[in-house]
């Protein structure tokens, strides 16, 4: 697996300074923040980011945009975020999992957010772009049946889930729902807390889960894509932080 560098983790610096810290840490990524560090996604931007990125020796792998399916402007969105991710050449766009919880949602918003996946999985093959679906609290992939029974839903061979530890779960709950996705993931966001149920971010290594242990489990389930560090530790400036992250994952995934 390769490791990349989420550019939301550092929202008040340009995304040409924080592409250049990733190169300059040795990350092999960067993940776009499909807000500030896009802009408006024109050609000229798009450009420059890509330059920015070849320059700095890191890829794009995946444009994190805020398509959300099932949301009443989808239609309008979808092929602006589209061209927005041919314009960066990225290998796959995130979306989110409609605005309403596994197990408290209704059929309407369900059954739309399946057709919208669908439809946006298909169009993204014939780009040839990949899916990669947030899951994330306030969505329809908030826990991990709700994660499973919409991509078997949508049963597309590009589209999967971005699966993330979630602070709320035990170390025991994380490594089984890790058990169970890892197969249907493309893309993975790592970020920690000391203890369960935190705010305060931590290093990776001092995690309340075992993250080499997760890791593993992608690994073993032949998990081919980008583990991104999505935020970092505050307490220490951000050159540092990142790079003792890399460090870390470094060595649990050699």
């Amino acid at each position: 697996m390769q490791i990349g560098l989420c550019t939301i983790s550092n929202r008040d610096a340009s995304v040409d300074t924080v592409i250049c810290e990733a190169g300059e840490a040795g990350y092999d990524g960067v993940e776009l923040w499909g807000e500030d560090h896009v802009g408006d996604g024109g050609p000229e931007t798009c450009r420059s980011i890509r330059e920015t990125a070849r320059e700095a020796g890191v890829e794009i792998p995946v444009y994190g945009s805020y398509l959300r399916i099932g949301a009443p402007d989808f239609d309008e969105a979808i092929e602006r975020e589209f061209e927005i991710a041919d314009r960066l050449d990225a290998d796959l766009i995130r979306v989110w999992a409609g605005s309403q919880e596994y197990g408290d949602y209704d059929d309407d918003h369900w059954n739309q957010a399946v057709a919208d996946l669908e439809r946006t999985s298909r169009l993204a093959a014939d780009r040839g772009l990949g899916v990669t679906v947030e899951k994330h609290a306030n969505t329809l992939t908030n826990d991990g049946e709700g994660a499973r029974r919409l991509l078997e839903a949508v049963d597309r061979e590009n589209c999967r889930l971005n699966w993330q530890p979630a602070f709320s779960m035990d170390p025991d709950a994380l490594v089984a729902e890790a058990r169970d996705l890892a197969p249907l993931s493309n893309n993975v966001h790592v970020q920690a807390v000391p203890e369960r149920g935190s705010r305060n971010r931590c290093p990776l290594e001092d995690a309340f889960f075992d993250l080499e242990e997760l890791l593993g489990i992608f690994a073993n389930a032949g998990f081919d894509g980008f583990v991104n560090v999505e935020f970092v530790d505050d307490d220490r400036p951000y050159g540092q932080a990142i790079e003792a992250d890399l460090a870390f994952l470094r060595r649990i995934s050699s």
